[in-house]
């Protein structure tokens, strides 16, 4: 091959990789156009965004600088908050559940007919629910649902959920599931600081595919009605129904089994009930791995459930840096407490070693530490 022939060659790809970036950018413009008129409106910035170059969601004011970033990442994983960037304050609800997200994996189910039934079954129990007409898009590993609603205020304005903590949030996780009969993702958990959205014609890169429209929303909010939320306040009784008889069962465990009644561990069994702010990955490492796997002698899969569903009130608490992170975190800690056999850190080895002095205060504020 000659070196005209091979200049050739080089600018034929360039110019190949320019058309492909220019349709890639026509693509992604009008797809963010098209999720941004779910929004609504006047506060849709700012708003944050995540890519795959970024890794992280950051803050945008505008939807240029949101393109900016897209095209920074080659249109790799790009997406947007469904909700806006709101200052929060303390015991003040800012958030309205405005947006339901529905997240359904091929992987989760066992053949493609039952698969396209989940999708058929969800948009059906939307319509008759909501009567909502919700965009579907095809993600390449799934379909993600989006379904604006129409509701006037965030539910802890409302006198029967003003006791409940982080009601709004429950509220978008009940109708995920409630919505799709359980077979939305488990492990996608709709928040406001998490409910990012997939961008129409930027690249899925887990599975090299764009993401495609499938259906359009018809542009009208479906309205929340006073009979769907009471299906929430029942859902909401009938949790906390389970919760304490989920109590009382690990109650009656304690007091049968002498390894449960040893104050020695104790404090952990309260730490299992009590969600904090900080130090999880460290409390999961040290902490309960070892002691459900090698104090209780409960299995792999037992061990993960109790930390999971105690991951998930800390979630509550406090909102966690990338959730999906800790599924990895989880399953690191109890293969190393399988394989090492390691004993749960001692209530007296985080008071008097220096490096837990914060954990120390933190559990001590807690009350789960008495010493």
């Amino acid at each position: 091959m000659t070196i005209q022939q091979e200049i050739a060659i080089t600018l034929a790809s360039v110019e190949d990789r320019q058309t492909n970036t220019n349709t890639n950018y026509r693509e992604v413009k009008i797809g963010l156009d098209f999720i941004l008129s779910h929004l609504e409106k006047p506060t849709i910035f700012p708003r944050t965004i995540m890519t795959k170059r970024l890794g992280y969601q950051k803050i945008v004011y505008t939807k240029e600088r949101a393109l900016e970033h897209f095209i920074e990442s080659e249109f790799l994983d790009c997406r947007i908050n469904a909700f806006p960037n709101l200052t929060e304050y303390k015991d003040v609800p800012r958030y309205k559940p405005n947006f339901l997200f529905f997240d359904l994996d091929r992987k989760g189910f066992k053949t493609q007919k039952s698969f396209e039934l989940s999708l058929y079954n969800t948009l059906k129990d939307i319509k008759e629910k909501l009567n909502g007409y919700p965009t579907v898009l095809y993600t390449g590993g799934g379909y993600h649902i989006y379904q604006p609603v129409d509701i006037p205020t965030a539910l802890e304005n409302i006198a029967e959920f003003q006791d409940i903590k982080r009601a709004s949030e429950q509220f978008l996780r009940f109708a995920k599931d409630y919505l799709s009969n359980n077979k939305a993702d488990k492990q996608n958990n709709p928040s406001f600081k998490s409910c990012l959205l997939r961008i129409p014609g930027s690249i899925n890169s887990k599975y090299n595919k764009p993401v495609k429209i499938i259906k359009k929303w018809n542009r009208i909010r479906a309205h929340i009605t006073r009979d769907f939320l009471e299906e929430f306040r029942a859902y909401l009784i009938q949790k906390k129904i389970d919760q304490n008889t989920q109590r009382r069962k690990i109650f009656n465990e304690r007091t049968k089994n002498k390894a449960y009644t040893n104050q020695y561990h104790a404090w952990i069994e309260d730490l299992l009930h009590i969600p904090i702010e900080d130090f999880r990955k460290l409390v999961i490492d040290l902490i309960l791995s070892p002691y459900l796997i090698n104090v209780r002698k409960l299995s792999y899969q037992e061990s993960y459930i109790i930390i999971r569903n105690w991951l998930d009130r800390c979630n509550d608490l406090k909102i966690l840096d990338n959730d999906r992170n800790f599924e990895y975190r989880i399953n690191y800690a109890l293969k190393n407490a399988t394989n090492k056999q390691i004993r749960p850190m001692s209530q007296y080895k985080i008071r008097g070693d220096s490096n837990y002095n914060k954990l120390y205060t933190l559990l001590k504020k807690k009350e789960i530490l008495k010493i």
